[in-house]
């Protein structure tokens, strides 16, 4: 016997033209799959911390010293690239 959720969901599908039916049965599938494989962990909980990489890239590209060569004046930059401009749409 079914209960009144699905009862609602049975009619609320099949309400829905068949390219949404086939969505709506995809998400099922996913949520299905998602009880059959929980995670474990969150994907934060995996990733080590990476400062220290991070620095070592820096200080690659700095030894390089072609790192933002084509910037004459630090400061002026900085200015322009921090300039307020307007947002498509909204002006």
């Amino acid at each position: 016997m079914m209960n009144s959720t699905a009862r609602k969901l049975l009619n609320d599908f099949e309400t829905l033209p068949p390219a949404m039916q086939q969505e709506v049965t995809h998400f099922v599938e996913y949520l299905k799959h998602k009880l059959t494989f929980p995670p474990t962990t969150s994907p934060h909980q995996e990733q080590e911390p990476n400062g220290a990489k991070v620095a070592q890239l820096m200080a690659k590209i700095a030894e390089r010293g072609t790192a933002f060569r084509e910037i004459d004046d630090p400061a002026a930059w900085q200015r322009e690239i921090r300039k307020d401009r307007p947002l498509p749409g909204r002006e």
